[in-house]
C-alpha cells in the first residue's frame, strides 16, 4: 500500500485558483471507519461556496488551516476498522461521505464512516459518484409528498440536483415541470419533458410544489408566484430564511433541506440506476489534479448534469 495520498482543498478562501495539493501519511482507519481509494468524486456547488468563504463549514475553519473539499466517492475499500463486518477490502463503494463538516473526497483516498456507504458493482460506471450528494437532495426534496394532481416546479433543472429530481418526481408518478431559460436543451428533449421559462411560471399564479434550487431573487419571485395551500422546499442554506419567510407571507407550506447520509435512499437511488430508471447526466470529465478548471468550467454555468473527478 503506498504510504502517502493527495488531498486537495484550500488554506484560504477565494477563486479556483486558491485549490491547493496536500499529501498526507497514509494510516489505519478508525474502528467504523474504511479506507478507500478513489476512484472518482465529483463538484457540487456546496464545495465552491465553501471555497468563497460561504455558509458554516467555511464559518468553522481556522484561520490559515487547510480545509479540503468534496463529499462525493466512488471507489474501492483498502482497508476496514476492526468494528466493520458488512464491508470488506476489495469492495466497491459510493456515498456521501463527512457531509456537511468534514469534507475530503478531492483526494487519491479518502476515510470514510461505513454506514455513510453502499456496495455497489465492482464494474461501476464513472458517473456514480454524481448520483450521491445530488441524488439524496432530490430524493429527500421529494421524500415528504405523495402525487395528488397538483406539479412539481423545479427551477435549476439542468444542474447537478435539478436534473435528478426530474427523473426521480416522475419515476414516484409526478407530473414535473422544469422551470429553466433553456427550454430547447437536449436534457428535456432526452427525458420527454417539456420545461417552461421563469417567465412563463410568473405569468399567472401556481398550485403545486417548488423545488427551489436556486434561492436568491428568482427563489422568492417563485414561491410568491405559489397559491396558498401549495409547498415549498428550499436548498441553498443561504437564502433560505428570506424564501422562507416569503412562503409564509404567502400561506405556503415551507421547509428548507440539508441533506443527510441514507443507506436506504442511496440504495434505492442506485437500484433505480442500475434498472435504466435513472441517469446520470456527465457534462465534463476531470483528472483530479485539474480540479482547479473544474470548479471554472462549472462556475461559468453552461454544464448539464454533473461534473466527474477521477482520481
Amino acid at each position: 500500500m503506498e504510504k502517502y495520498y493527495r488531498q486537495y482543498g484550500i488554506f484560504q478562501f477565494g477563486g479556483s485558483s486558491g485549490l491547493k495539493e496536500q499529501a498526507l501519511p497514509l494510516t489505519p482507519p478508525k474502528s467504523q471507519q474504511v479506507l478507500i481509494q478513489v476512484i472518482s468524486t465529483s463538484v457540487n456547488p456546496i464545495d465552491m461556496k465553501t471555497r468563497s468563504g460561504l455558509g458554516y463549514v467555511a464559518a468553522a475553519k481556522l484561520p490559515d488551516a487547510f480545509l479540503p473539499l468534496g463529499y462525493d466517492v466512488l471507489g474501492k475499500i483498502v482497508q476496514t476498522g476492526d468494528g466493520v463486518t458488512r464491508l470488506r477490502a476489495g469492495d466497491t463503494v459510493i456515498g456521501m461521505v463527512g457531509f456537511a463538516a468534514h469534507p475530503g473526497c478531492y483526494a487519491t483516498h479518502v476515510y470514510a464512516d461505513a454506514d455513510e456507504l453502499i456496495k455497489v458493482n465492482e464494474k461501476a460506471d464513472m458517473s456514480l459518484s454524481g448520483l450521491c450528494l445530488a441524488g439524496l437532495t432530490a430524493w429527500q426534496a421529494l421524500a415528504d409528498f405523495e402525487p395528488d394532481n397538483r406539479p412539481v416546479y423545479v427551477n435549476a433543472a439542468t444542474g447537478g440536483v435539478g436534473h435528478l429530481a426530474l427523473q426521480i418526481a416522475r419515476l414516484r408518478g409526478f407530473e414535473v415541470i422544469p422551470v429553466s431559460r433553456r427550454t430547447e436543451h437536449e436534457l428535456f428533449k432526452t427525458l420527454k419533458i417539456q420545461a417552461m421559462t421563469p417567465t412563463d411560471y410568473l405569468a399567472k399564479p401556481r398550485d403545486g410544489i417548488l423545488i427551489d434550487l436556486v434561492g436568491g431573487a428568482l427563489g422568492e419571485q417563485m414561491t410568491r408566484n405559489l397559491l396558498p395551500g401549495s409547498d415549498l422546499v428550499t436548498i441553498p442554506t443561504v437564502t433560505k430564511e428570506q424564501i422562507l419567510a416569503v412562503a409564509h407571507e404567502q400561506q405556503v407550506r415551507g421547509r428548507g433541506l440539508l441533506v443527510e447520509a441514507n443507506q436506504t435512499q442511496l440504495t434505492q437511488l442506485y437500484e433505480a440506476f442500475q434498472n435504466g430508471q435513472l441517469k446520470v447526466v456527465v457534462s465534463q470529465q476531470f483528472e483530479l489534479s485539474d480540479i482547479q478548471r473544474a470548479h471554472e468550467y462549472l462556475e461559468q454555468g453552461t454544464h448539464c448534469g454533473k461534473v466527474i473527478i477521477t482520481a
